[in-house]
């Protein structure tokens, strides 16, 4: 997410504040009259100066970001902002950077004081739900958003993000509509297909979850997350090589990519290649030591190839590290379950059931146990 926030900082729309209002004056004497123009032109090139030192501030601190120099970016930004306090780009790029480097009340501060300074500015709101999202403040994230699409419906990332945060919240039918949205206004950016497939695949239309998956595909050949997402798609279909073929073409992309090396080694266990499944599981979690998959999938490699110890000691640190992943507890559940321990295996259930209630594999699971 804090991708999201350097995004914006390097890509802020060039606009610019309107100079000083001229205010019309009558004069009560004629010296006034005359000294009129001359305050008029004194003052218009006051504010053309102040600007220009305020965008070269700007600019400089757009750089110091682009290189990575946040520290100094956001005392750069502070500079413009001391220099013209209603700047409202000034506010928003410091927020910005702020938030990039988690500082998020002053950013949250900042971004509130550039919307008040232009409530027609749709950018300070994006990068205020952008923020409440990165603090799991989803309902806050999603009406930031609605009000950046509002303030300008042609925004591609303002769309792309409203998609983000209604899926969170599980607007399913909105977060389909918003990425629409976005594709339209973007048709040769893959984010908003890639998003839409794994939507798609969750509610199990497979056949639109492929059709976006290979759109984003075509827009960006050897795109890895496009990959990864339709190896996982053929996975839950069923279609076990062209799984494997795809999860292999990601490794040859991104050789470094947990999710690519996890699913491979998920879809060779699949296909009986224990050992060699293992393997592909501790190299994901050599990658990626916190990803639950990756474990959850070595501990059932561990059980199909005989290796009861080592599986149940893999099952328990999966459970450790994500606790409420629902798959872990069933997974271990029918493990037990396969030793003798049907006891310990309803719990399991019990509890993927208390995290879930929808959970149909553990219902399942479940009711078999009891027949």
């Amino acid at each position: 997410m804090l991708i999201w926030l350097a995004h914006y900082l390097r890509n802020f729309n060039r606009l610019t504040l309107a100079l000083a209002r001229k205010k019309k004056m009558i004069p009560n004497l004629v010296a006034t009259a005359m000294l009129l123009p001359l305050w008029l032109s004194l003052s218009a090139i006051d504010a053309f100066a102040q600007q220009a030192d305020v965008d070269e501030i700007i600019k400089k601190g757009d750089d110091l970001f682009d290189h990575h120099k946040f520290k100094e970016a956001a005392d750069t930004f502070r500079e413009a902002v001391r220099v013209q306090p209603d700047n409202s780009r000034a506010h928003t790029k410091l927020g910005s950077v702020l938030g990039a480097t988690e500082d998020y009340d002053t950013a949250i501060l900042e971004e509130q004081t550039a919307a008040k300074l232009d409530p027609k500015y749709f950018l300070p709101h994006v990068i205020l739900g952008q923020i409440f999202a990165n603090q799991g403040k989803m309902e806050a994230s999603y009406a930031e958003f609605v009000q950046a699409v509002a303030l300008k419906p042609t925004s591609f990332r303002a769309h792309l993000d409203l998609g983000f945060a209604a899926l969170k919240l599980d607007k399913t039918a909105e977060s389909i509509e918003a990425y629409k949205k976005a594709a339209d206004l973007q048709p040769t950016d893959p984010s908003p297909h890639l998003n839409l497939g794994v939507i798609y695949s969750q509610k199990q239309d497979y056949a639109n979850a492929l059709k976006e998956e290979n759109a984003a595909l075509a827009l960006a050949p050897n795109l890895p997350e496009a990959l990864i997402n339709l190896g996982n798609i053929y996975a839950e279909t069923g279609e076990t090589q062209k799984a494997i073929d795809h999860f292999r073409g990601a490794l040859k992309v991104a050789p470094n990519e947990p999710n690519a090396r996890s699913g491979l080694g998920w879809m060779l266990d699949k296909q009986g290649d224990h050992k060699d499944a293992i393997l592909e599981e501790k190299k994901a979690i050599k990658l990626f030591p916190g990803f639950p998959p990756a474990h959850r999938r070595l501990a059932t490699a561990l059980a199909n190839d005989g290796q009861t110890v080592a599986a149940e000691a893999a099952f328990k640190e999966t459970i450790k590290i994500a606790p409420k992943d629902v798959t872990a507890h069933v997974q271990y559940g029918q493990f037990l379950q396969q030793r003798g321990d049907n006891d310990a295996a309803r719990a399991e259930y019990k509890k993927a059931l208390e995290l879930n209630p929808q959970a149909k594999i553990a219902q399942e699971a479940l009711d078999k146990l009891k027949q």
